[in-house]
């Protein structure tokens, strides 16, 4: 006898529906699997820092800044004017930097970037100009005004508050914030061109405060005078931007900085200080796209709360570092998840 293949077809067909149904019937089925995002928090683990001029004190903290290794966490001391350096938790090691504008002096220094090689870069905001040192604080080299005077010539920086080393250590990008624009600048210091004008077009700044790159070679661009955060590619073409003044969760008051974890998750501080606002300090969590997902942070002094997030950096662990320069401490958080 022939067996037509289209037959034994619809036969194993029938079959197959046949136990199917034995399956939902009894129950025996496999469980589906549950595609429920669990709701991510922060949890407060521990704080450091008093007003002072004492090891460990601060005069305004801003900047933080891991080293490679995550052996250093680089603190700006701003009105102190100095770098203050500890480990991850937080015990004193050393600090560099004095008063003045001599090579290695500040004046209100302001933010940092690490290298690859270790390096730090520091913009000396008061003095108008960027600082190069090695790990350790030994000064390397400068670059832009050479008289502690603000200027807006190419090249040199009206209250630059934030540098960016790029990962292949071919250039150095400077916000220069009241000149409303991004230098850029090769691994010596010496101009290349400027990015962006006045105004709160894609591509254009209004007090640009912190620059920072992902593992993708992209940048990130807070703006305090536009309330937003601008995405760009290694090109500087503008992506995406997100921000509005406001107190929801994809809106901002008095828009500090900015920090990246691994995954290139943003993190935002948010001082809600503006008149008009909520006047509840925070800390926001966005993914690489701008799309919210989390937000943490009370007001006060008391442990645990902060009064005026300034500046922020995230460990390898999801671990979340802020200053509160109102409070001149350091605050640390530890990410937990909800169901």
């Amino acid at each position: 006898m022939i067996i037509c293949p289209f037959h034994v077809a619809i036969a194993l067909l029938f079959v197959f529906v046949i136990i199917l149904h034995i399956n939902i019937v009894t129950g025996t089925q496999e469980t589906p699997i549950s595609l429920t995002k669990k709701q991510e928090n922060y949890t407060f683990i521990t704080e450091w820092g008093s007003k002072g001029t004492g090891k460990g004190q601060f005069l305004r903290p801003h900047d933080l800044e891991f080293s490679n290794g995550y052996k250093y966490l680089y603190a700006v001391d701003r009105d102190g004017n100095r770098i203050q350096v500890f480990n991850k938790n937080g015990t004193y090691l050393f600090t560099f930097g004095e008063k003045g504008q001599g090579d290695g002096q500040f004046l209100v220094p302001y933010g940092l970037d690490v290298d690859a090689r270790g390096y730090v870069w520091v913009a000396d905001r008061g003095n108008h100009r960027i600082q190069q040192f090695d790990s350790r604080g030994y000064f390397i080299s400068k670059f832009g005004n050479e008289d502690s005077h603000p200027s807006s010539e190419l090249g040199k920086f009206d209250n630059p508050r934030h540098v960016e080393v790029d990962r292949n250590l071919e250039f150095v990008y400077v916000a220069d914030s009241k000149n409303n624009r991004i230098q850029q600048f090769d691994i010596n210091g010496t101009f290349v061109r400027a990015i962006g004008e006045l105004g709160n077009k894609p591509g254009e700044f209004n007090l640009p405060t912190t620059i920072e790159q992902d593992s993708k070679g992209n940048f990130f661009v807070t703006e305090r005078g536009n309330e937003r955060i601008q995405k760009f590619d290694s090109n500087w073409r503008p992506l995406l931007a997100w921000g509005t003044k406001g107190s929801a969760n994809n809106q901002f008051c008095h828009l500090e900085h900015l920090a990246l974890d691994k995954h290139d998750n943003v993190y935002v501080t948010d001082p809600q200080s503006d008149p008009g606002c909520s006047n509840k300090p925070r800390v926001l969590k966005f993914d690489s796209n701008g799309n919210f997902l989390a937000k943490f942070g009370s007001g006060g002094a008391g442990a645990g709360q902060i009064e005026d997030p300034e500046h922020l950096a995230v460990d390898t662990d999801g671990d979340v570092y802020v200053s509160d320069r109102k409070n001149n401490k350091i605050l640390v958080y530890a990410p937990t998840f909800t169901d």
